[in-house]
């Protein structure tokens, strides 16, 4: 066995062992270089290289979750103009990742290139509809239970559209043969899935008990709000306009 260098006690003895190697394998290449010209040592058998690339998967995805969370953070930050509003949506999209990678893992996903570039861009995918129904809450009035109802007013269709085609697209790629294909497919269909159904349920219902709520505003009997647009339309006798 080769000798354990000293390291750091977070790294496991796998890992110590694999760095080990590398710079004995450095030494004989330059031992062997010195007599035959440029050679490579490698793993045959690839067990270290395997361990090697699920160390690079995980912090790949990990750390495009973590970016894809703050830019999420951002957008919604600036969307609602409330930071109590930003932080509960984004408790939503965590539930969602944590949700999609869980729900993988019981299936028997193993940490790949294709997962962990599915990883990186899940905090993408699960931004969507919760975006949607947080804006929509931030820019009614009254109290909660009015934002609540007005918000699913406005944005409850679309947003079950959105689903509801989402994850009729996401059907056909189950039944490809390429593996990438069919395994963007069911990452499509339980990310979609995970994050109407915490968006919905999960941070609608947290706001229905924590959001921010305003005073009523009185409303003009005059005017009233075309729905879709923020322009006032004047309502009454056609003929006195």
């Amino acid at each position: 066995l080769l000798p354990l260098p000293p390291a750091p006690p977070r790294d496991p003895p796998p890992r110590r062992y694999y760095d080990s190697f590398v710079r004995l394998s450095e030494e004989f290449d330059r031992m062997a270089e010195a007599e035959c010209g440029k050679v490579t040592m490698t793993d045959m058998n690839q067990k270290f290289i395997f361990m090697n690339n699920q160390r690079i998967y995980r912090t790949s995805a990990i750390q495009g979750a973590g970016i894809g969370v703050a830019i999420a953070f951002a957008v919604l930050l600036l969307a609602t103009r409330s930071l109590l509003i930003t932080c509960l949506s984004c408790l939503s999209i965590l539930a969602t990742i944590v949700s999609v990678i869980g729900l993988t893992t019981m299936m028997g996903w193993q940490l790949g290139t294709i997962q962990a570039i599915l990883f990186s861009i899940l905090a993408g995918f699960s931004v969507d509809y919760v975006v949607h129904l947080a804006h929509s809450y931030a820019t009614c009035s009254g109290t909660r239970e009015e934002r609540i109802r007005k918000a699913f007013a406005e944005m409850g269709s679309p947003v079950l559209s959105g689903m509801l085609t989402s994850v009729l697209a996401s059907i056909p790629l189950f039944l490809c043969q390429v593996v990438f294909f069919s395994v963007f497919g069911t990452f499509l269909c339980f990310t979609i899935l995970f994050s109407w159904i915490f968006a919905n349920f999960g941070f609608m219902s947290i706001m229905a008990t924590v959001g921010p709520a305003t005073a009523e505003e009185e409303e003009d009997p005059a005017k009233t709000l075309d729905r879709g647009s923020n322009y006032p339309v004047p309502v009454g006798d056609p003929l006195e306009l």
